[in-house]
């Protein structure tokens, strides 16, 4: 009889039906119920479900992610200090919400509400999951509205987190290359391009521009470029 242990875990929280089905009529009635809990295992599940949903599914994440009630309960998760596997999932959906939905009012939404540092602190995370799919949410909102970006961005030092990402002798080559793509929009706005000299980012641009990785060192190279240019 132990053919049901591999199921899902999250199946019994929601009946199984079509993700996107399920959020028809916007937030459900179901989710805004867990929304409330106390419970950190049960707010672990919700955040992990919640994610798994918009995971490539654009209309979920715009449902989810301009639902104001669920974004500040998200938020506030962000911060759970007793729970690090709470507060890891929080960043995750948060992260997820942005990828997925590409949206301007949800990157303005988070920006106003503080979120943006918990994407950068998310960026130092010593899993490289979350460290990519964190610089990727980070340059799709910069890219998206760099203006409501701008100071939260300055605030929470992501321009010299990025220069110690590229100078880690020992991180990982996808996620330099993931600072690498968010250097890259930075770089194309001049308040951000100050921020980039500041920190002489030129100099760990240049000392990857020969890189084991032809990929990783043609970004920098190309990078090195459009910094130079107008300086």
């Amino acid at each position: 009889t132990h053919t049901h242990t591999h199921t899902n875990a999250h199946a019994h929280f929601f009946p199984a039906t079509n993700k996107v089905q399920m959020l028809e009529d916007g937030v459900t009635e179901r989710i805004k119920t867990l929304l409330r809990t106390d419970m950190p295992p049960v707010q672990f599940k919700l955040l992990g479900t919640l994610r798994m949903m918009v995971d490539g599914q654009e209309e979920a994440a715009l449902k989810l992610g301009k639902d104001a009630v669920l974004l500040a309960r998200v938020l506030e998760w962000c911060e759970a200090k007793d729970h690090a596997g709470v507060k890891g999932e929080a960043s995750r959906l948060l992260a997820a919400l942005i990828r997925h939905s590409r949206s301007p009012e949800i990157v303005c939404a988070v920006a106003r509400a503080d979120g943006v540092q918990h994407l950068i602190s998310m960026a130092t995370s010593e899993h490289v999951i979350m460290q990519n799919e964190a610089l990727v949410a980070l340059a799709i909102a910069s890219a998206i509205d760099i203006v409501s970006m701008r100071d939260p961005l300055k605030e929470a030092e992501l321009v010299p987190t990025l220069k110690s990402i590229l100078d880690d002798p020992n991180g990982a080559a996808e996620v330099k290359f993931s600072a690498l793509g968010l250097i890259c929009t930075l770089a194309n706005s001049s308040v951000m391009r100050e921020e980039l000299d500041s920190v002489n980012m030129k100099e760990s641009l240049s000392r990857l521009t020969d890189h084991s990785s032809g990929k990783l060192a043609s970004q920098a190279r190309s990078i090195l470029a459009i910094l130079s240019d107008s300086s």
